[in-house]
């Protein structure tokens, strides 16, 4: 009786374990009135952002500019041609994605200092992509 409530309580483990582990390491969050997700690091964070996609009209990518290697930590600031802020945060990864009411905005991003503007022009059905490419650090 004793191996059988051990094995029952060991399998109970693996199987809470496994829910554990398939769990999604990206969370949507909101500032304001903007949804976004935010990471990217690892090829399965990845894959897991790119399934979202579609439901965001911002995307944006950080890279090196020789190598071509991911950034995260980029300070990003996204605000309106009146120079209002919609969102300020830090990028977990090397992809951020965000839903904006149309119209147009300046994209901030500082990485280590260096701080690269982009003009976005978000409509109302096509997405827009920016990709951020600093020099060699």
């Amino acid at each position: 009786m004793k191996r059988l409530m051990l094995a029952l309580v060991i399998i109970g483990i693996v199987i809470y374990m496994s829910a554990v582990a398939e769990q999604s390491a990206i969370n949507a969050q909101s500032q304001g009135e903007v949804n976004f997700v935010t990471g990217g690091v690892g090829a399965e964070e990845r894959q897991e952002l790119q399934a979202l996609r579609g439901e965001y009209n911002l995307q944006l990518l950080f890279i090196l500019k020789d190598s071509g290697s991911y950034l995260s930590d980029v300070k990003v600031r996204i605000e309106d041609a009146k120079g209002v802020v919609y969102l300020e945060t830090v990028a977990d990864g090397p992809l951020l994605f965000a839903k904006l009411k149309p119209g147009n905005y300046t994209v901030h991003a500082n990485q280590d200092g260096y701080e690269i503007n982009k003009k976005a022009l978000i409509g109302t059905e096509k997405s827009t992509s920016l990709i951020f490419s600093w020099p060699k650090q």
